[in-house]
């Protein structure tokens, strides 16, 4: 165990009477998250042995410190908030599985030892997490976390944010994405507080009170959050000097309706496949931005990239590809590491499947995917591209174009009032039918989103069906 990991995991500071976490009006000082966490580990080595532990909590603290507790008894932990399904449970296949408390009296619950016993060595001894890729292309793989994904992210400086003093995060992310490890262990590891925001299903008009009261420096919301707040109560956002957009493409119609609001936030755009830890690249908006698209941006400290000529693309796209310490060690499946990113002895690498090109400030901008082509009577459609042509259209803020078992539809936000306007579906029906006739437009005036953020895809199609056979009748 590497000195830097160590003093991470058991240093002085979880003896420190400082602040460390706030969640639900509640503040932790950092030796009671420590203590939580070494009754996690007691828990851990009284029914052990263990190489990999499931945590569930509903609370982010029951998390954080459950695994916290697990890394101090050398396992992988794998936190579970409710969104793990038996898919989920039986890639990793955990040797145990622990309830961890939060609240006012944080506790561990009885552990549930697996029948199953499988040999310990089956996930190297580096990995000491899972991330869980959303399944926007495909089912939720397992992606293997190694302590030194960790650390490079950790001390990765293309990510600081200025700050007077220790930094201070609002935490958004749901535990199971990657953005958990920017929201909390980031700030952790630079002895800062972590303040637990409300979802904006629950209390988004706490948030300015929290980022007054805990001077919050940074947050980190999906593209479709963003979105959302901005759109509905934009001064939610006010107080957080840095605002950071990831796990969707960030939209310049999102861009411009905060400056609009009067919003001089710092707006970041960050790139990165779950496969990378967190993120590779980082795009920070000009407050005059102009362009027509937001780039994905450079690559980060710690991260190399190199771009694949498509020879069945348009001129200037390319296939990126990501090498360095963010880029984790695999695939677990079945409770095994199944798939390696690396060659023996050779840097970790990932083919992202993502197409990019550069723009003439070298910075790469985000076209397409190699996998999102999709079938309409026969009719090769690129849904990436489709939905950029659409973004692109005045008075459109965003698009997704989705194909379900009967239909393919294209689901459009439009701005404020244009929703019924006839010119407006007029425009985005020109350029969707040029594609293909059969795909349908459907306008909305928002999108719902999963707990973590991203767009509710099933839900939409769900909301299309119903209204479909409303008009049947």
């Amino acid at each position: 165990m590497s000195d830097a990991w160590n003093d991470l995991v058991h240093g002085e500071r979880w003896r420190s009477s400082r602040i460390l976490w706030v969640e639900d009006d509640v503040e932790y000082r950092w030796e009671q998250v420590g203590e939580l966490a070494s009754a996690v580990e007691e828990a851990i080595r009284e029914h052990g042995p263990a190489r990999v532990v499931r945590i569930r909590s509903g609370t982010k603290l029951g998390c954080f410190a459950g695994q916290l507790g697990a890394w101090r008894a050398g396992c992988v932990a794998v936190v579970d908030d409710g969104n793990l399904g038996p898919g989920e449970i039986d890639r990793v296949r955990p040797d145990l599985a622990l309830d961890v408390s939060g609240g006012r009296s944080p506790a561990v619950g009885p552990a549930e030892r697996s029948p199953e016993r499988l040999p310990p060595e089956r996930v190297p001894e580096e990995v000491v997490a899972v991330n869980f890729t959303s399944g926007s292309t495909g089912s939720r793989k397992a992606v293997a976390v190694t302590r030194g994904n960790l650390l490079a992210l950790f001390g990765c400086r293309g990510l600081d944010v200025p700050v007077s003093d220790t930094p201070t995060a609002g935490s958004f992310a749901t535990p199971t994405y990657d953005g958990w490890w920017f929201d909390t262990w980031r700030t952790a590891a630079d002895g800062g507080t972590v303040v637990c925001l409300p979802h904006v299903n629950e209390d988004v008009f706490a948030w300015p009170e929290l980022a007054e009261k805990y001077r919050i420096d940074r947050l980190l919301l999906p593209a479709a959050v963003i979105a959302t707040v901005v759109g509905a109560v934009p001064a939610c956002l006010a107080g957080v000097p840095w605002v950071f957009s990831g796990g969707e493409q960030f939209q310049v119609s999102t861009y411009r309706q905060a400056r609009q609001a009067g919003l001089t936030n710092r707006f970041v755009n960050l790139y990165g496949p779950t496969e990378a830890t967190f993120a590779t690249h980082r795009y920070d908006l000009p407050a005059d931005f102009t362009g027509g698209t937001v780039p994905i941006g450079t690559p980060l400290d710690g991260c190399e990239q190199s771009l694949y000529e498509l020879a069945d693309r348009p001129a200037g796209a390319r296939e990126l590809v990501i090498a360095g310490p963010l880029v984790c060690l695999g695939y677990i499946d079945g409770g095994v590491l199944a798939d390696r990113f690396r060659s023996d002895g050779g840097p970790a690498s990932f083919r992202t499947g993502d197409v990019v090109r550069v723009d003439d400030g070298g910075n790469l901008v985000f076209t397409g995917r190699l996998d999102h082509e999709i079938k309409v009577n026969g009719i090769r459609v690129d849904a990436a591209a489709l939905e950029h042509r659409v973004t692109s259209l005045p008075d459109v803020l965003d698009c997704r174009v989705v194909q379900g078992e009967r239909h393919t539809v294209a689901f459009v936000r439009a701005g404020a009032g244009k929703r019924t306007d006839p010119a407006v579906r007029s425009r985005i029906e020109s350029v969707v039918k040029r594609s293909s006739p059969a795909i349908g437009v459907w306008l909305v005036d928002r999108f719902p989103t999963k707990p973590g953020g991203k767009v509710d895809i099933p839900s939409l199609m769900d909301q299309y069906r119903a209204t479909e056979k409303v008009g049947e009748k």
